[in-house]
């Protein structure tokens, strides 16, 4: 029977796998069953003599899955995380609540549990604004841990949070995963700051990859993106990425309510009204990808 081996970066054709305590990087084979594997995942490796390669990928318990734009393809981003830990900055960029919670739906969706981190609390924002949209998501029930990536105070909160699991850090560019990810491991990446020009920060982490935590767990630093898209779902998959909604949907008048102002909804008036914004935009977005195109 052929080892299995936790994959932590892919690059190409080849893949840097878990080997006896450290890593080694070993060729996929062509045509790879199950593949092609991505930072996370659990292959299974022949050897043969001096020679190793991977030879197919193990059924995933956990991915993040991002679509295309108009969801015409999908892309497995990480697989096998116990945790996705979704970080947005305070300010520079600004905080994104809608690209918050569409991965807080892809975590749902791909059998995660989520949490959110929020850095650069230390560059001056608007306070106020901030604590309500911390507010909101604690309220919710998703851990929320605040400050400044590069502290060593923030990276040990955030570490306790992960514990023995494996965590995706996941965000837009320039909201400081990567200064996050080494300040818990002591790992370096590569680090730049938001360009100024344009305010957007720039991807200097372009592919995944797990690094162990000292002592316990895993964290995987991901790309940062400018917009995520939601892979296909219908409106329950969709509902189950706003916890509250799903809740408070068991008290609709009527079965398959989409709370969009249906007669006989419960939901307004229960839940925050940003998050049911957001979430009648996420459904409507999901309709116009659905719908057949006209000739």
């Amino acid at each position: 029977m052929s080892p299995v081996r936790r994959v932590l970066r892919v690059a190409g054709p080849s893949a840097t796998i878990e080997r006896d305590g450290g890593q080694r990087e070993l060729p996929l084979a062509p045509r790879l069953p199950g593949g092609p594997p991505v930072a996370g995942d659990l292959v299974e490796v022949r050897e043969t003599g001096r020679e190793s390669i991977v030879v197919g990928v193990r059924p995933r318990r956990s991915s993040l899955v991002r679509a295309t734009a108009g969801g015409r393809r999908e892309r497995t981003i990480v697989a096998n995380v116990d945790l996705l830990i979704v970080v947005a900055a305070a300010v520079d960029p600004p905080f994104r609540p809608r690209l918050v919670d569409r991965y807080l739906v892809a975590a749902a969706a791909g059998g995660m549990d989520a949490a959110l981190c929020v850095t650069k609390t230390d560059l001056p924002h608007d306070s106020g604004e901030l604590a309500e949209f911390v507010h909101i998501y604690r309220d919710v029930g998703y851990p929320v841990e605040c400050g400044v990536a590069r502290e060593a105070e923030f990276g040990d909160r955030v570490r306790a949070l992960i514990g023995d699991r494996i965590a995706a850090l996941a965000g837009h560019s320039g909201v400081g995963k990567s200064t996050l990810a080494t300040t818990m491991t002591g790992v370096d990446r590569a680090v730049r700051e938001v360009n100024e020009r344009i305010g957007k920060g720039r991807h200097t982490t372009t592919d995944p990859r797990l690094i162990p935590l000292p002592g316990r767990g895993a964290v995987i630093d991901t790309a940062g993106v400018r917009a995520f898209h939601l892979p296909a779902m219908d409106a329950d998959r969709l509902a189950a990425g706003f916890p509250e909604i799903a809740a408070a949907a068991a008290d609709c008048r009527f079965r398959g309510c989409r709370h969009a102002g249906d007669q006989g909804c419960a939901v307004p008036g229960r839940v925050h009204p940003a998050r049911l914004d957001s979430y009648r935009r996420l459904l409507a977005a999901e309709q116009s990808t659905s719908e057949p195109r006209r000739s």
